[in-house]
């Protein structure tokens, strides 16, 4: 029994392991699975399966730097996603307060009190002016 996990160890030496894209990967195929099982979907226990060995091959993998490569490039669409979200969530609440607005020339965000009638923008990022109504 010893000698098993010995060999085993050897084995996982420098391997990927787990990190957070194989963690979201092996979490996908099981949700997958258990929606296929009532809806009887042959494709979606495929697509499933075809996840769970793809996370199993970046476990597995001695390419590490594909597979960080990888993940820090779903690190970074994770926190914009999560910056949308909270930007999203900031402006739904004040929506009430504020109108929110884009520059025609460069597009910068911006926001501006409501019920002030007609107003002059000034862009803070290129300087363009604009009347609008708030």
């Amino acid at each position: 029994m010893k000698d098993l996990k010995e060999k085993f160890y050897r084995f996982l030496e420098g391997r990927n392991g787990i990190d957070d894209l194989g963690i979201v990967l092996i979490v996908t195929s099981l949700v997958l699975l258990i929606l296929s099982m009532p809806l009887k979907s042959s494709l979606l226990s495929m697509i499933a399966i075809g996840v769970l060995l793809y996370s199993y091959y970046r476990v597995f993998s001695k390419k590490l730097t594909a597979r960080r490569a990888e993940n820090q490039r779903f690190l970074a669409e994770r926190e914009r996603l999560r910056f949308k979200l909270q930007s999203l969530k900031l402006r739904m609440g004040s929506r009430k307060d504020y109108k929110y607005l884009k520059c025609k020339k460069c597009g910068q965000k911006m926001r501006v009190p409501r019920k002030k009638g007609k107003i002059e923008v000034t862009c803070p990022h290129c300087g363009e002016k604009f009347i609008t109504k708030s």
